[in-house]
């Protein structure tokens, strides 16, 4: 009879009792290079959420694509040390 007490508590204290979403780590290894993967985590953690396109362009990883807000953002990552080279959002 009180079964339909019990089960909406159960999910709320699983719901509850869920842990909260992590920070994305990147892994990188100094003096290995950047790979198309670790410059697209690179982009994704400085707010590039759709990723356009990436190539490997004049000794630089060219990563294009929007933000959450919808810009354009243009970013070079440096493909040995992973140093963001230039980064711009347009609107």
């Amino acid at each position: 009879m009180r079964t339909w007490i019990v089960i909406p508590a159960m999910l709320l204290a699983c719901l509850a009792l869920s842990p909260p979403a992590t920070a994305q780590n990147i892994i990188f290894v100094p003096g290995a290079g950047v790979t198309a993967s670790v410059a697209q985590d690179i982009a994704v953690a400085n707010g590039v959420i759709a990723i356009r396109k990436i190539e490997l362009d004049d000794g630089a990883w060219k990563v294009e694509g929007r933000d959450r807000e919808g810009r354009r953002v243009e970013m070079n990552i440096q493909p040995r040390t992973g140093e963001i080279i230039m980064l711009e959002r347009y609107r």
